[in-house]
């Protein structure tokens, strides 16, 4: 994309943002509202559809057949019990402590016809709601009290006030003539026709009856259930409003960071270009970093001055065709210090038990036995061997890494090619007719060097399974173990030359360059090489194009 393009992409960028910002705030705020009114209101059970309910209504675990625990919650909630029933009418589970229908017959169950009841048709079962308000047995005890005895007993009055209760008796004209407990304000005769079951907007709960000589009698207390929605919604609403603008208000801070942000994500990078425009002028080559526009370790530019990419680009392929001969010097010296660097760490302990071992033998402070001298010669030679190794594999490195070693590509058919590499412990398997145009002979060191590394790391008894299959356009190659698997640290650097080190007070079968060689033989074939680690054994998996 043109300049000019990244330019617009990013200005409307920003002004996406400025959007999905806006859009942000607003459902945030909207969640904030649904959640303040969820907890402050109560869900009405009689809004509950079947089709709502169905598939997570009953818990069944074995044989155990239990209703859901929201469902238990909301019962309570609703001040009532909820019964499941099979379609033989046996009840199967039941909220709350008592079960009121156990013991019932089916035609009571069915002649059942309560204010505020509710059924639900599930699969294979059924769902009733029975309300049971608490005003229930203080007014059926006040009733029998004043049936019997035109008055209210003790007991009874000491249960109203409890329960902050109040039992009034209206006249015909709907006087009222007497009040037992609490005194709350004279009902209208139309209150009492208000629906029992909608418990959460209620502030009271009224039951009544009429008595013989036609007066009214009624019990009355507060409702532990209210939970009207106008109080908590206007709440909420208020809620709703501070955030709204309380974000707004930190959009319009976030506007002007912005803004501020734009404006130095230009300027910024323009000063930049003037000031490496002015060092080429004065013969400076070297590049030059500003913190403020490029990363600390990478040196490359930070993701919002990107625009400026190809300029950046430019300016450092000018210095490169001008400082060429000073970098292709450098360069040479730095191969050398690696060189001699990675050498001398590499032999210096193996140089150490050699020179060790020879002052020993050397030694005429002691009589050494010719078992003794034995074991000293064999572990130096072993150190040498290690050496020569070692050099070789280094010198290796080089060459691959200096792109000396060329490759004689042919075509081999992997089902004929692969079996060589089959044991006892090792088992190849081949799908279809598959070809790979490789190097044999470097090909042969890839596999060589990750199936014997598997076999070292995988249990007696096991199996190293080798496989080759075409996967569109690659061929891939599988080399799994069953072995303990590679902790992380060690699976990120595992292709890291001198990774291993030179323990060799460990096994020194190896110079710890054969994964690092093998990746750099894959890479001079443009392949690809991948690992998977965990406790069931390591896979790696090797993908070449095809041709």
């Amino acid at each position: 994309m043109k300049p000019a393009g990244k330019l617009t992409l990013r200005f409307v960028s920003y002004f996406i943002i400025f959007y999905l910002l806006i859009i942000s705030g607003f459902i945030i705020s909207l969640v904030f509202f649904a959640i303040f009114i969820n907890d402050r209101v109560g869900d009405n059970i009689h809004v509950m559809s079947s089709f709502e309910i169905e598939d997570d209504a009953v818990v069944e675990k074995g044989k155990t057949v239990k209703i859901a625990d929201y469902l238990v919650k909301r019962a309570e909630e609703n001040v009532g019990q909820l019964y499941l029933f099979d379609p033989t009418m046996t009840i199967v589970d039941y909220t709350g402590d008592t079960c009121g229908l156990c013991g019932k017959s089916d035609s009571e169950i069915l002649a059942l016809q309560q204010p505020g009841m509710h059924t639900w048709e599930l699969p294979n079962y059924y769902l009733l709601f029975l309300p049971t308000t608490p005003v229930q047995p203080l007014f059926e005890e006040a009733l029998e009290n004043w049936t019997a005895t035109g008055d209210i007993s003790a007991v009874t009055r000491q249960r109203l006030k409890e329960n902050k209760a109040s039992v009034e008796i209206y006249d015909e004209q709907w006087n009222r003539i007497e009040v037992i407990g609490e005194r709350y304000e004279k009902l209208n005769k139309p209150q009492l026709l208000e629906e029992k079951y909608d418990i959460f907007e209620h502030a009271e709960l009224k039951q009544s009856t009429t008595l013989a000589n036609d007066r009214t009698f009624v019990v009355r207390m507060p409702n532990p259930s209210y939970k009207p929605f106008e109080e908590p919604f206007n709440k909420a609403m208020v809620l709703f409003v501070s955030i709204f603008f309380g974000g707004h208000v930190i959009l319009l801070l976030g506007v002007i960071f912005l803004s501020i942000s734009i404006s130095r994500q230009f300027v910024r990078p323009l000063v930049y270009v003037i000031s490496r425009i002015e060092r080429l002028t004065q013969f400076d080559y070297r590049e030059i970093s500003d913190k403020k526009i490029h990363h600390r370790k990478t040196g490359k530019l930070k993701r919002k001055f990107k625009l400026f990419q190809p300029v950046e680009e430019s300016l450092n392929h000018l210095s490169e065709r001008l400082d060429s001969n000073e970098r292709q010097i450098k360069h040479a010296e730095q191969l050398r210090e690696e060189w001699i660097t990675g050498l001398s760490h590499d032999l210096k302990t193996p140089l150490s038990s050699i020179y060790g071992y020879s002052t020993m033998l050397a030694s005429q402070d002691y009589e050494w036995t010719k078992e003794e001298m034995r074991i000293f010669a064999t572990t130096m030679q072993e150190k040498a061997t290690y050496m020569d190794a070692l050099i070789q594999d280094l010198t290796y490195t080089y060459q691959l890494k200096n792109k000396a070693i060329q490759l004689d590509k042919v075509v081999l058919p992997l089902a004929t090619w692969l079996p060589q590499f089959a044991d006892e412990q090792v088992c190849v398997k081949v799908y279809g007719d598959v070809l790979l145009q490789a190097d044999e002979l470097l090909l042969k060191r890839i596999m060589d060097n990750l199936i014997t590394n598997a076999k070292k790391y995988t249990p007696e008894g096991t199996k190293v399974l080798v496989e080759a299959q075409h996967t569109g356009k690659e061929v891939m190659l599988t080399i799994a173990d069953q072995g303990p698997g590679i902790p992380q640290e060690e699976l990120d650097n595992l292709f890291e030359r001198y990774y291993r080190g030179t323990n060799t007070t460990d096994d020194i079968t190896g110079t710890g360059l054969g994964l690092a060689i093998t990746k750099q033989l894959i890479d001079l074939h443009n392949g690809t090489i991948s690992v998977r680690s965990g406790q069931n054994g390591t896979i790696f998996v090797l993908k070449f194009q095809c041709h």
